[in-house]
């Protein structure tokens, strides 16, 4: 199949030709908006631009007839059905009915497809947690977010590295692997669980601030670490391992496809990475440290040498992206990360573009940053006592409520006398599963992630809102109707599709603006225009449902087809949201 092409951009380049057309002497943009749908689907707001500024010169007496004159000037098309003129000068389009059944048939006939061109190789850094501490909530949205995002980019043809950039590196490693050599010394053949490692580290931070000869000792393990000696380098393997393993555990259950490549990976370019910039003059001594300044951003200088000769979180960045310009050649490269961090990778960004690495237009990096997760109060999300919320803890608890609400829902489908899905307990555990943690990741992404939000167990699991179960529940329609059909869907020719009613049009017509869904994604960034799209959607499957009966009617054939291309929308949808959908609930 061909992949999908924006709608309003192709009728848009439709009224930009006519433009020409009608007007070789001027240049002007298509201005093309979504009309009321009383009189067209789309609609031309040009001709009133063109009048005020060249309808004397063009010999037009009003802005109708500079309206008439797009009009007529339109190149041949199947796209367009019907078109009017208004006496302001709008020029309204309805598009074909022939033409909307056609394109529904190519979603039909193959895979949901869409691509962005020209394709770019892009580095996606998200998630990010730091080893010997377990994942919290505020690691909820960078991991989810940035899924997300790399599938989006990912399924509109660019090459996507998604890159973990776990804090496994630094002088904290020394306190822990001492402590943990005194106090539990058989850890290297007994693997201790991530928690143990977050109290021991709790522990050694408090002996390093308190023994002076601890601390000596805690330091001397960091130089034999940096070194590589063979018992501190294979003791900080068994941290990271620990760690690696919690880590994974939660990305299976969040479904996340992602690299590690931590801050160690980079230790080794840093040297040589620093002299090249001192010998560019792009680092300047500054106070005993080795400085970039970068004064379009801030005032504050990037620090590539801290004035104790060490290195730190700003010379490890530097060397991240100098590798990912290049060394990967990415074209491309956004880092999702809280807001909090938005000016230092500006600054990181203003630094690569001092040295060579960075070159907009050709290269891009962007910042996706987002707000906090809040609690009712308006704090930061924290449990009853007052503790950072794991995130592991988080989602089991969202599994435990949706299997609340899908035990209440079957008890209820049997009392009724209807037929119950989900009577198995396991069965109800999967589900739970899979409808809870969709739950929680749609919540997040429906939001508008520059802004904070506040974390709310109904709203996120309200059937009849906007929420992922009522978006689950669409979706099971849809599969109970293909069931109590009796028809192989695939059995039935795409060229049976006819769009007749206007609930019918107006599902067609949600359903082929997905394309520009994805366009305004890798726009701006914003996940919400995909869950915006998909609510919609929903609400217009709903209005179908209850207007056009599927079985049993003369249209059942066609409707069938519709209800496929809706679901096979909805699905694509769901994977780049990182969801898995019940066919039965």
């Amino acid at each position: 199949m061909a992949p999908l092409l924006s709608v309003q951009g192709q009728v848009t380049d439709l009224f930009a030709a006519a433009l020409q057309n009608a007007f070789p002497s001027i240049r002007q943009e298509a201005l093309l908006v979504k009309g009321n749908p009383k009189y067209g689907d789309y609609q031309c707001n040009n001709a009133m631009k063109v009048f005020k500024e060249h309808g004397t010169g063009l010999g037009f007496d009003s802005p109708l007839r500079v309206a008439e004159a797009i009009r007529d000037a339109l190149p041949a098309n199947s796209l367009i059905g019907e078109i009017s003129v208004a006496p302001q000068g709008f020029v309204a389009v309805r598009l074909s009915q022939a033409w909307l059944s056609n394109e529904v048939g190519k979603i039909l006939q193959g895979d949901v497809e869409y691509k962005d061109l020209p394709r770019k190789r892009v580095v996606v850094d998200y998630s990010s947690p730091n080893i010997a501490k377990e994942m919290h909530v505020g690691h909820l949205r960078s991991t989810i977010i940035g899924e997300s995002i790399r599938r989006v980019l990912e399924f509109c043809g660019h090459e996507v590295h998604g890159l973990n950039h776990v804090g496994d590196w630094g002088t904290q490693f020394g306190m822990l692997i001492e402590y943990m050599k005194e106090t539990y010394p058989n850890f290297q053949d007994q693997l201790p669980e991530v928690h143990d490692l977050q109290e021991f580290y709790k522990a050694s931070k408090k002996r390093f601030d308190e023994d002076a000869d601890f601390k000596v000792r805690a330091q001397r393990a960091v130089v034999d670490l940096q070194a590589g000696g063979e018992f501190a380098r294979t003791a900080w393997e068994k941290i990271c391992e620990v760690s690696r393993l919690a880590f994974n555990r939660i990305y299976a259950r969040l479904n996340i496809s992602i690299e590690e490549r931590g801050e160690s990976f980079y230790n080794g370019m840093i040297p040589p990475l620093v002299e090249e910039l001192k010998a560019r003059t792009i680092c300047q001594e500054s106070e005993g440290a080795m400085c970039i300044f970068t004064p379009n951003v801030s005032t504050i200088p990037l620090m590539a040498v801290k004035s104790d000769g060490g290195f730190g979180y700003d010379s490890t960045d530097l060397a991240a992206i100098y590798h990912r310009l290049f060394v990967m050649r990415a074209d491309w490269i956004v880092y999702v990360t809280d807001l909090g961090q938005e000016q230092h990778f500006h600054m990181i960004f203003d630094a690569a573009k001092q040295a060579g690495w960075h070159t907009p237009p050709f290269t891009r990096c962007d910042h996706m940053g987002f707000g906090v997760v809040q609690g009712e109060d308006k704090k930061k999300f924290k449990t009853r006592s007052g503790e950072t919320v794991k995130l592991s803890d988080l989602l089991n608890e969202a599994v435990q409520r949706a299997k609340q609400e899908i035990s209440s829902r079957v008890e209820q489908q049997q009392k009724d006398g209807g037929e119950a899905f989900l009577v198995d307990p396991q069965e109800q555990q999967d589900a739970a599963e899979k409808i809870g943690i969709a739950a929680v990741r749609y919540f997040d992404m429906k939001q508008n992630r520059t802004t904070n939000y506040v974390f709310n167990w109904d709203r996120m699991l309200d059937p009849k809102g906007n929420s992922a179960v009522f978006l689950f529940y669409a979706y099971a329609r849809i599969r109970s109707i293909q069931r109590k059909s009796g028809i192989d869907i695939a059995s039935i020719p795409p060229s049976c599709l006819e769009v007749k009613h206007p609930t019918e049009r107006d599902l067609v017509l949600k359903l082929l603006q997905f394309p520009d869904v994805m366009q305004a994604i890798l726009a701006d960034l914003h996940l919400h225009h995909l869950t915006d799209y998909l609510w919609e959607l929903c609400n217009t499957l709903t209005a179908f449902y209850m207007k056009c009966k599927v079985i049993g009617d003369e249209e059942q054939s066609s409707r069938l087809l519709l209800c496929e291309a809706t679901r096979k929308v909805l699905l694509k949808s769901f994977q780049l949201l990182g969801f898995t959908p019940l066919d039965k609930i």
